[in-house]
């Protein structure tokens, strides 16, 4: 359980530390998210810091786990305000906000009413083109009637 527990910080310090890089590449484009840079570089420096105690002293684990808690509760937040900020800086639709680990918002498929009207289409049209054969079947259904009647009269005729 520990083991998960740790791997699941070091993958978040990872994308943290991933995500202030990318902030520093674009500092031109995001010049005023300084403050919240800063309290991410600071938590997790305390998080990191947190750990390194954990591991090398038993006794203040605990106090150590707590305050490493805290911190990426922290960080966390400023995680958050910095995808938040780069989202309100960029755009929500802009594609380098994969960059800032941000899904941008993307055009999505035809609406379920535009399917039905499609399928309804396509429906109506089958139909059509069904009542045209049952027509067509009807007639060659007379014309063998008619065809059976004089060939049972000319046998009759004989």
């Amino acid at each position: 359980m520990g083991n998960e527990r740790s791997q699941a910080l070091g993958a978040f310090t990872g994308k943290a530390r991933r995500l202030l890089v990318t902030m520093a590449e674009n500092a031109a484009t995001l010049p005023d998210i300084s403050v919240e840079r800063a309290i991410l570089e600071r938590e997790l420096s305390t998080v990191e810091e947190a750990k390194n105690r954990q591991d090398a002293f038993a006794g203040e684990k605990q106090r150590a786990t707590q305050e490493m808690n805290n911190a990426v509760g922290r960080a966390r937040e400023a995680v958050l305000q910095l995808q938040s900020a780069a989202k309100f800086k960029l755009g929500p639709h802009n594609e380098k906000l994969v960059s800032f680990l941000v899904k941008p918002l993307r055009k999505r498929g035809p609406s379920k009413a535009a399917r039905l009207r499609k399928q309804e289409q396509a429906l109506a049209e089958k139909e059509a083109k069904l009542a045209e054969q049952r027509k067509d079947a009807d007639l060659l259904r007379r014309e063998v009637e008619i065809l059976k009647r004089e060939v049972a009269a000319a046998e009759l005729n004989k």
